[in-house]
């Protein structure tokens, strides 16, 4: 996701202008991509992706 952003924001014109774009704080944005922060949903949203919660057997013979 991180690469997605990075290719976003270059294709934008820097952080500012993708901040202004998307709506998403250039200070989270240069959190993001300095690896400083997990990705919020809001970059992942305006990336166009959505966030599906799952859930999964943890032990084997559980999925009945």
């Amino acid at each position: 996701m991180r690469s997605r952003l990075a290719d976003a924001v270059e294709l934008a014109g820097g952080q500012s202008a993708w901040s202004r774009k998307t709506g998403v704080s250039r200070s989270v944005v240069s959190e993001v991509l300095s690896h400083k922060r997990d990705i919020p949903e809001s970059i992942i949203n305006a990336l166009g992706y959505i966030v599906v919660p799952m859930c999964v057997p943890a032990k084997r013979g559980m999925n009945r």
